[in-house]
């Protein structure tokens, strides 16, 4: 919204109406039940999500598809798959059901994301560079429609499942707690490719049927268990409001733009993730190396993630946000420039200590740019309804997750490039199971986007969140006048509580 935009004025109503509204408010929803199943829905996701950008390691490494043939899939499917991005958001906002607006579409989704994500794993060695471009073409599209309506409904639920927002901030809190774990149970997983003398490629399809099982399990049981309670704006008013108007509002809305280009960034951290397992492998000698390493670098988190509430009142959450990741950003950089074996090739063991110690500072903080994050993206619906009157989370949600999916083609287009331009070859002994390369070129090249990546993009990040304005006085009078225009909604509607 441009800065000189008008809010919508405050309905008229009289004090103890908006008192009811604001008593609504502050009223708890939640039991533990619904805690769960909205963490468990998140859980899976996470866990997969985390494990399934392997798939390119396991793509290169065992079907054979070369980094320009998958840079092409991705990039036709994106191209493509830019009108489903734009249209599921307006669908969804306009959606009203028996089941909500926007849980229909976690279940619904699931046939389509199943297909997208269990086939790759289970194709056949061998086949040819143009029968894995069709492929990967046709997963990456299904499994994009998918998410283009999953991915906007479960971020919105969050703001949808009660009206308090004390309530919704220690959902988000707790969440980000879940989330931790659910990074790191992927990274045990190279500790099952080191010690099962099977072929590795088995141990990689038997992980992903075991994460994908988790996604399946988790959503199900979380549609059942959650309910809506925010109060929405009626077909009528939707209506009014109209296409134009609606693209109008959420296309010139600064802070929206704001976390747009931010999320952008993340192609620097996702580029870095993409080659893990080319970096401990090759650069370190073993891919459980990782796992040892992810059982320290992920401890800071679970004891800095408690502070965020405080740290929140302290600096606002937009400072807290932007901090983190410059922080962050700069251990990145100083990793680098130290390099991964700063004792020499004769102390692993010193080594090994050297970069966990390093990517335990450049993760110290993910925990809290986590909470913040999401926090960010509730205060940006709040302003778009403040100032139009109408929740559009959906709409805006799509595009958050369009800049996203550019962002996550970019970083597989980054890494498809980087591992082309080294010419990496993996290497298996004659019992199937992958070696590590030894070229110097190749390592340096693979260290580079592991820890350079990263640095850019966590600081780019934080530089761009200090343009996000609705924080301070102009929050403060945000959340005053929405309790008015909300109270209005549910005199009209004539209940309290929908």
């Amino acid at each position: 919204m441009s800065e000189d935009a008008k809010t919508v004025p405050a309905p008229e109503t009289n004090d103890d109406s908006v008192q009811r509204h604001v008593d609504q408010q502050t009223k708890l929803y939640l039991s533990p039940k619904h805690y769960v199943a909205y963490i468990l829905s998140g859980f899976g996701d996470t866990n997969w999500n985390s494990f399934s950008k392997r798939l390119f390691f396991f793509a290169t490494t065992f079907l054979g598809i070369k980094p320009s043939t998958w840079g092409v899939a991705e990039s036709v499917s994106i191209f493509i798959d830019t009108i489903d991005n734009a249209i599921s958001g307006l669908i969804i906002d306009r959606t009203r059901t028996r089941w909500g607006r926007v849980r229909p579409y976690i279940l619904l989704t699931l046939p389509f994301w199943f297909f997208s994500a269990f086939t790759p794993w289970i194709l056949p060695g061998g086949m040819s560079q143009t029968a894995l471009l069709v492929w990967f073409f046709a997963f990456n599209y299904v499994g994009s429609i998918a998410n283009s309506f999953y991915n906007t409904s479960y971020q919105i639920l969050l703001y949808n499942i009660t009206p308090n927002v004390g309530e919704r901030n220690r959902l988000i809190a707790t969440d980000a707690y879940a989330d931790l774990t659910g990074v790191w149970l992927p990274s045990l997983f190279p500790i099952f490719v080191d010690l099962l003398k099977v072929p590795t490629r088995y141990v990689y399809m038997g992980g992903a049927f075991f994460f994908i099982a988790c996604v399946l399990i988790f959503r199900t049981y979380g549609f059942f268990a959650l309910k809506e309670r925010m109060p929405l704006a009626s077909r009528d008013e939707m209506k009014q409001m109209g296409l134009i108007e609606t693209l109008k509002t959420v296309g010139t809305c600064r802070p929206m733009w704001v976390l747009l280009v931010k999320n952008f960034f993340a192609v620097g951290k996702s580029t870095g993730t993409m080659v893990e397992d080319f970096f401990w492998l090759n650069c370190m000698g073993k891919l459980s190396v990782g796992t040892v390493a992810g059982l320290f670098t992920g401890l800071p988190s679970y004891f800095v993630l408690p502070l965020a509430p405080k740290l929140t009142r302290k600096f606002g959450l937009r400072n807290l946000a932007a901090g983190s990741y410059m922080f962050c950003g700069a251990c990145y950089f100083i990793m680098w420039l130290v390099g991964y074996k700063p004792f020499g090739e004769d102390h692993f063991i010193l080594n090994v200590v050297w970069i966990v110690i390093a990517l335990t500072f450049c993760g110290s903080l993910n925990s809290i740019q986590r909470y913040c994050s999401t926090a960010l993206n509730g205060d940006l619906y709040d302003y778009v309804e403040w100032k139009s009157g109408v929740r559009n989370e959906a709409t805006i949600t799509a595009a958050t997750e369009y800049f996203k999916v550019l962002s996550n083609i970019a970083a597989k287009l980054i890494s498809a490039a980087a591992i082309g331009a080294i010419h990496y070859v993996p290497l298996f002994n004659a019992n199937g199971i992958n070696i590590p390369q030894t070229d110097p070129g190749m390592l340096a090249g693979i260290w580079t986007v592991f820890a350079l990546a990263p640095a850019i993009g966590r600081f780019m990040k934080g530089v761009t969140l200090l343009f996000f304005n609705v924080h301070g006085k102009t929050r403060d009078t945000m959340m005053y006048e929405l309790a008015k225009i909300r109270a209005s909604k549910v005199i009209d509607s004539g209940s309290s509580e929908q």
